[in-house]
């Protein structure tokens, strides 16, 4: 089962594994059977909005999910396929890894990825020495070139996922692309690497062709630290995004930026946070600097926290949270505009991840990003959905069945009788049912569907009330429960 919620755009996702009876399998969301059976999709390996069509490509095999509207999605033909590369000595016929899709100055949609091996690396290295290389598409994205072109090679200690964000072009007319590692490379070697992970950034004057020529300019972001103060990174950044120009950027120089991370996606993640993702706030001085934190780091969703079972005395909201349990919403990437560029021009920036586990996993609900006055992340569920209403039901209590979207509100009173309070979904005759609920002593709003299959109650940090209160948007998908405060 899985619902996605949110309240005051903080998302607490909670998920039940499916395949399972064909009534609980969802349909709002998209599953079909690759994703939701055999695990042949997880990670956001590329997202692009190209001709009015949205494209998610999930990999590795960059399975490719495309919609017109955001509500309605299909299967196309897959990205870049497997082919034999002998690229200066490699010898490699795997499935490009995750990556990232852009287009060119001159409209050219490309895919960006290494390949997730080889038997030999290049130039003699290590097997997993491989470049990131450029693969590009037809107008429609029907067919991908065969003929890579190779962009830089990036040689690391041991075998790293290496996942690049989406290049972006800068005020001064360079090409800036970031790739994720781990902190250790050019110091310990330790593995575990206690500095955690590391973000390492090249420049070129051009994305590809003659004039590019791209050059590493070193790290430029450095981070073990988690939502969690007793628990910290000690592996490489994973599935990597980078935006900036949010709508709401309170920034008089709208220059905040926003690096999305998936906190222990591939292990590491010491005590936090199965690979959901996180985020940090930051900005950049010019071109081709570093990173520096201009707010706290936060999560884009806390479906993998559940509340301590001793937690200390007095605490309240995040320092009441365990964050080891199954993954919630992982693997993301942004997209949204027919611009490309996610970093330095303005548009809509629509967030999509994976969520669940295998079996059971599903395309996440697209959300619609931007900044409140904090500088920190909103979230709401893309109006889109808005055209999935059919009956509108009113009351305390109705008959919704397992496809409704609830929209709930709780005046500030609610809080002054000092009691938890909330609502039930997908209840039935016998009393089952899912319990969303609102604890504002404990700073603290939970899922609790271990009636219903979720072996764990879900909680994450409960936003302080508008003047009005709180309000509760969910939808609920008969096995997916989406949740937005």
């Amino acid at each position: 089962m899985k619902l996605a919620l949110r309240f005051g755009g903080l998302f607490v996702s909670a998920a039940l594994g499916f395949p399972g009876p064909e009534h609980l399998h969802p349909t709002i969301h998209f599953a079909p059977p690759v994703v939701s059976e055999q695990a042949g999709w997880h990670d956001i390996a590329g997202a692009l909005t190209h001709k009015g069509v949205h494209h998610i490509f999930q990999g590795p095999g960059w399975n490719h999910a495309f919609s017109r509207d955001l509500v309605h999605w299909a299967s196309g033909p897959p990205g870049p396929a497997p082919i034999h590369e002998t690229y200066a000595g490699m010898d490699s016929n795997t499935v490009p890894c995750s990556g990232f899709i852009t287009k060119d100055v001159d409209g050219t949609v490309c895919a960006g990825f290494r390949q997730c091996g080889s038997s030999r690396g290049v130039a003699g290295g290590h097997p997993w020495d491989v470049p990131l290389e450029l693969r590009c598409a037809d107008a429609d994205l029907q067919t991908w070139s065969q003929h890579p072109e190779y962009l830089f090679n990036v040689s690391f200690w041991r075998a790293l996922p290496y996942d690049p964000a989406r290049p972006w072009r800068e005020d001064d007319g360079n090409w800036y692309m970031l790739l994720s590692m781990d902190a250790c490379n050019s110091t310990s070697e330790a593995h575990p690497c206690q500095e955690g992970g590391q973000l390492h950034m090249w420049r070129s004057p051009a994305l590809r062709g003659g004039a590019s020529n791209w050059q590493h300019l070193g790290a430029v972001f450095t981070s073990n630290a988690t939502v969690l103060k007793d628990a910290h990174l000690m592996k490489e950044f994973v599935t990597i995004d980078y935006i900036g120009k949010l709508p709401g950027d309170p920034s008089p120089d709208a220059d905040t930026r926003v690096f999305f991370n998936n906190v222990g996606g591939n292990g590491g993640g010491v005590g936090c946070c199965s690979g959901t993702t996180s985020y940090f706030v930051v900005t950049q001085a010019s071109p081709g600097e570093p990173l520096v934190e201009v707010g706290p780091q936060s999560m884009v969703d806390w479906g993998a926290f559940t509340s301590l079972v001793s937690p200390p005395a007095g605490a309240r909201g995040v320092d009441r949270l365990d964050g080891t349990a199954s993954r919630g919403f992982s693997m993301a990437r942004t997209f949204g505009g027919e611009e490309a560029d996610q970093v330095t021009k303005p548009g809509r920036r629509v967030m999509i991840g994976w969520v669940g586990d295998n079996p059971g996993a599903a395309q996440s609900l697209p959300r619609d990003l931007s900044l409140g006055a904090d500088r920190m992340l909103r979230q709401a569920f893309v109006p889109e959905l808005q055209v999935l209403r059919r009956q509108h039901l009113q009351g305390p209590k109705v008959q919704g069945g397992l496809q409704v979207e609830v929209l709930a509100t709780f005046a500030p009173a609610s809080a002054e009788r000092g009691q938890d309070f909330g609502l039930h979904v997908l209840g039935d005759e016998h009393g089952t049912a899912t319990k969303i609920t609102l604890s504002p002593s404990l700073g603290l709003i939970s899922i609790d569907a271990t009636q219903q299959g979720n072996a764990q109650v879900r909680a994450g940090p409960l936003p302080p009330p508008s003047p009005a209160g709180w309000s509760v948007h969910a939808y609920v998908d008969h096995s997916i429960r989406s949740e937005e405060h």
